[in-house]
């Protein structure tokens, strides 16, 4: 690949001959010398008629002479500026072959004189130009890191040759970042290298220099049959282009052995390092998708590997490309469902069991889609999540609300509302005074409000969390630490933080009948936070065994199907008209 070369604007000498006719040194010199000669030609019979009483006349022998004279003065001329302007002529020509492009011209001017220091001058510039261009060449298409090709090169091979028939492999190292953040990108950058390496021999069976033959300068080489081709995408992503007519077991054995190969630890410096691979399959040259698209598909293929548990690959087929359509429909639907009051709110009770009362209400998402009906979150989050999406829906919640909790205390309900927190929002270091000045702005007491951090969040900054969270609760703020048990919380850090209640996920509650361990482990939560001061709050209770254990381990407060269904702000008020009946005890 070579960087394009620019045109010279010659707007400036249009319509001038350069170097020819009157333009040329050598017509100037002769037509002088010629010049010069006849005028002393004259000049000389001039002086000897005004010198002499003697009239003096020429033959016609002697003007065959005189001109004769002049045109061999001015042939000698033309002869002597011949040579001395060819060195020119020649470094013009040079200078012109390297207008054009050819950096490799070489300057054929050689001699002592002015001309051939000039000469020497301009192969320097020449020199260094080409050592520019070769640098340039390399920071524009080869990868600084591995070496490889880079994506400026793939999306060129592309581009240029669309009816390029194989499969394209889209390949993401697992566990990189996590990698990369704990060590630091210097050994980041060595693992990507020596991952790159892996990929060529073990998993490829191809060297740098073989993969170099089956690129040309303009596009790929078709004529040979099981190109491979490894390039650096971006990041921990690389893409492989294996060229031909090779079918979907040969290119499935090539992802098994790409996978193998990074599936050993590497070792940097004292470090043993383990990451993986996880790949997508897309078929190149069908008719009906260019090979642009082929790319995204691949890419859309490797993370449905990745949601399959990583360290596997799979092919874009037409489920794939249905998800992704409906996924390109709900982001653009997405752009006017907050404007259009499509995001709405429905509630769900929180069961005191001490009590046998409800003493709150989380208010959760959805989304009333005007051609798919009702949306559940997790439909739709991950879709519209990217960019500010998660901030939009958490502050319409919030509004939403923010305007119904007058109403409740209206209808005689005083408790409060749990909020979950976009996770987004948390990262800013001005959240906690925004949100308290929000609030206030929408007329409603913070107190009226609980706010739900996942665990997750609050552990990814210790100090950012203590700091937000002391000043929602200064604030008025009720604050609970949502989904425990699905990360790997420090305990140590955890107990540091001020929060009134612990949510306890829905995962551990799921088989906490049939499971003895995940007993155990909610029985711990609940010892261990109440040590600490805390209430206890358990989610997704489904059936009434489920209760019954749960209030037997002695969690606070219980949350689900089984005691109520989220439910719509009207049907909400209607519901809390009528009497609580109580939580019946069942054996196990």
């Amino acid at each position: 690949m070579k960087v394009a070369v620019m045109e010279v604007d010659t707007e400036l000498i249009t319509g001038r001959i350069l170097g020819r006719g009157l333009n040329s040194l050598r017509v100037r010199f002769t037509l002088m010398i010629g010049t010069f000669c006849s005028i002393v030609a004259a000049l000389v019979f001039y002086l000897l008629e005004a010198g002499s009483d003697f009239t003096h006349t020429l033959t016609t022998l002697g003007y065959i002479k005189l001109v004769a004279s002049i045109a061999a003065a001015s042939g000698f001329t033309y002869y002597m500026t011949g040579r001395l302007t060819r060195p020119i002529q020649n470094l013009k020509a040079s200078t012109e072959a390297i207008a054009s492009g050819d950096y490799s011209a070489v300057v054929t001017v050689d001699c002592n004189c002015e001309v051939g220091g000039l000469a020497e001058s301009f192969r320097k510039m020449v020199a260094r130009l080409n050592d520019n261009v070769s640098k340039i060449n390399t920071l524009a298409y080869e990868d600084g890191v591995t070496g490889l090709p880079n994506r400026a090169v793939l999306s060129e091979i592309i581009d240029r040759n669309p009816d390029l028939k194989g499969h394209v492999l889209f390949i993401d190292l697992d566990r990189f970042k996590q990698v990369n953040d704990l060590y630091g990108h210097q050994v980041g950058d060595t693992l990507l290298q020596m991952a790159a390496t892996r990929m060529m021999v073990d998993g490829l069976e191809i060297t740098l220099d073989g993969m170099n033959r089956c690129l040309t300068p303009e596009s790929v080489n078709l004529e040979s049959a099981g190109c491979r081709l490894l390039f650096r995408f971006a990041g921990d992503e690389f893409v492989v282009l294996v060229t031909g007519s090779a079918g979907d077991k040969d290119v499935t054995d090539i992802a098994q052995q790409i996978i193998r190969s990074l599936a050993e630890p590497f070792v940097i410096g004292e470090r043993q390092v383990q990451i993986g691979a996880s790949v997508g399959i897309a078929v190149l040259g069908d008719e009906a998708v260019d090979a642009a698209d082929t790319l995204k598909y691949a890419d859309m293929a490797m993370y449905e590997a990745k949601s399959r548990g990583r360290g596997t690959y799979a092919f874009f087929d037409d489920q794939m490309r249905d998800r992704a359509t409906d996924r390109c429909e709900l982001e653009r639907d997405f752009l006017h469902a907050i404007a259009n009051d499509e995001i709405i709110v429905h509630y769900q009770p929180k069961i005191n069991l001490a009590s046998n009362s409800v003493e709150g209400y989380e208010a959760l998402v959805r989304w009333a889609h005007p051609t798919r009906g009702l949306l559940y979150p997790g439909s739709f989050l991950d879709v519209v999540g990217t960019g500010d999406g998660l901030e939009r829906i958490g502050r319409k919640v919030m509004s939403i609300v923010a305007t119904d909790i007058p109403k409740l205390r209206a209808s005689g309900i005083s408790c409060r509302v749990a909020v979950n927190v976009c996770p987004t929002q948390f990262a800013d270091d001005e959240f906690a005074d925004r949100l308290t000045d929000y609030v206030k702005s929408l007329g409603v007491a913070p107190s009226n409000f609980e706010l739900e951090v996942t665990e997750a969040v609050a552990m990814l900054d210790v100090e950012k969390a203590r700091k937000h969270l002391l000043a929602l609760k200064s604030a008025g703020f009720k604050l609970s630490i949502d989904d425990f048990g699905m990360g790997f919380s420090n305990l140590a850090q955890l107990s540091k933080l001020p929060y009134d209640s612990l949510k306890i996920d829905r995962s551990l509650i799921s088989d906490i009948v049939t499971n003895h361990d995940s007993r155990i482990i909610v029985s711990a939560i609940v010892s261990m936070a109440h040590g600490l001061g805390h209430t206890v709050v358990a989610e997704g209770v489904e059936t009434a065994t489920q209760l019954e254990i749960l209030r037997l381990l002695g969690c606070d407060t219980l949350q689900g199907y089984y005691l109520g269904i989220p439910v719509p702000f009207i049907d909400l008020i209607a519901e809390a008209s009528r009497p609580t009946e109580p939580v019946a005890a069942v054996g196990f």
